[in-house]
């Protein structure tokens, strides 16, 4: 009986010893969650300020920070149906372990006296009186002051989570603004190489003595051609069209003719997407004296847009 009864001692120790690890383990992992989830929201907050900033919103409106909490669901964070929460499916966007985030946008001065606006998230942690929450306060308050931005107040019992605009990834508004204000570079604008710079519809380029080139119409193809070749036509800015420029490249003239006429370059029809090129040399035959033609020889074309 002895026996039996320091076994059943340090079984029920045990036991013990194990549930308490296993609970500890839960709250960790309850809190664990939680933390991921306030990042989430934290990063999808950003998200959406970048996508109202790209749609117009002023840098330091309050309309770059969603109203409520709701107004991400659905684009930036999926949503939570009552039923599918009920059932443990999924955690609804403003639940907490203890409650719920209570919600706002609220205007806030920069140090350099700027006034704009950041969002705001808080919510009460586990009773702090309950001495069956304590490990569970422990934790939480642990792990969630991790969050940059954050502030909790002991004599509340509650965690803030501010959000303030991401302003490294507006850091070049005052450099480069979509709006053009104020948009002067302050050095050499290097994309590294890998990149480019597309779908513009124009560049200008500052002359000497203070003027605009027009890149699109400064641009030129050159090419050589002969009598008959084709030539593709470019496609144009808006309000530019197709322009084509013919000189004489090289012309030779055996002395079985004599030269009496002009050296013409021409277009000898055209396309909706090509010209064909001519040339013609009027000449005399030595040994006849009649008139005729050339069309040999060379063509330098200049295709650009005007």
């Amino acid at each position: 009986m002895v026996g039996l009864l320091i076994t059943l001692s340090f079984l029920s120790y045990a036991f013990v010893l194990y549930s308490e690890k296993a609970q500890k383990e839960r709250i960790k992992s309850d809190t664990q969650s939680f933390y991921n989830r306030l990042l989430f929201l934290k990063q999808q907050i950003h998200a959406f300020n970048a996508d109202q900033y790209q749609n117009g919103r002023h840098i330091n409106s309050a309309e770059l920070f969603p109203a409520t909490l709701q107004n991400l669901e659905g684009v930036y964070v999926p949503t939570c149906l009552p039923a599918d929460n009920a059932q443990g499916f999924c955690f609804l966007i403003d639940q907490t372990p203890w409650g719920k985030i209570n919600y706002e946008r609220e205007p806030l001065v920069t140090p350099t006296g700027t006034n704009t606006w950041r969002a705001v998230m808080r919510f009460t942690l586990p009773d702090q009186s309950d001495p069956a929450f304590t490990t569970e306060l422990s934790m939480s308050i642990s792990m969630l002051t991790q969050i940059p931005t954050n502030e909790y107040d002991p004599a509340l019992n509650q965690m803030t989570i501010y959000i303030n605009r991401p302003d490294m990834a507006f850091a070049y508004d005052g450099l480069v603004k979509r709006s053009g204000d104020d948009s002067t570079l302050l050095g050499d604008w290097d994309v590294g190489g890998n990149f480019a710079i597309t779908n513009a519809k124009d560049y200008t380029i500052r002359n000497h003595d203070g003027s605009q080139q027009l890149v699109s119409s400064g641009l030129v193809r050159i090419t050589q051609v002969k009598h008959g070749d084709f030539i593709d036509k470019p496609q144009c800015p808006e309000h530019q069209q197709p322009d084509l420029t013919l000189s004489i490249n090289t012309v030779t003239i055996s002395n079985k003719y004599t030269l009496t006429g002009s050296i013409k370059p021409y277009v000898l029809d055209e396309t909706p997407t090509k010209w064909q090129v001519g040339l013609v040399t009027r000449v005399v035959i030595n040994s006849t004296g009649k008139s005729y033609s050339l069309h040999s020889g060379h063509l330098t074309a200049f295709v650009q847009c005007k």
